[in-house]
């Protein structure tokens, strides 16, 4: 396992490893990625509007 990139966002580190990505298809990843939005966008839209002030 390699690790390809690591981002710091804030308080959050995202680290990417390839092991994950070689054996995934593109039609998985895309299934993945919807899933993902599912959960965090909500998340990330309430903490913009409570940050903002016009929520």
């Amino acid at each position: 396992m390699a690790k390809v990139k690591e981002v710091k966002r804030g308080n959050t580190t995202f680290i990417f490893h390839d092991d994950y990505c070689k054996a995934t298809t593109t039609e998985e990843a895309k299934a993945i990625s919807k899933q993902i939005a599912k959960i965090v966008f909500p998340a990330l839209r309430a903490a913009y509007l409570h940050k903002d002030g016009t929520g």
